[in-house]
């Protein structure tokens, strides 16, 4: 099964299809529900992944808190 990861700082780049997205490569594992704590005005990159943690798709936006 695919499952999600994610990546943020002050600028994400997204992983090019079948890059590695595991935490060794500074990725975080997501359930796809749970909010994620970061910092307004930083990147978040959020990625699926199929089971050895390749990128199959991938997007990235601004930050912006609630």
């Amino acid at each position: 099964g695919n499952s999600y990861m994610y990546k943020t700082a002050a600028s994400v780049t997204l992983p090019a299809y079948n890059d590695v997205c595991n935490t060794t490569a500074g990725y975080t594992t997501w359930d796809g529900t749970s909010e994620i704590t970061t910092t307004t005005g930083n990147e978040i990159a959020v990625i699926e992944v199929n089971s050895s943690y390749k990128a199959i798709k991938a997007g990235k936006t601004t930050v912006t808190s609630k």
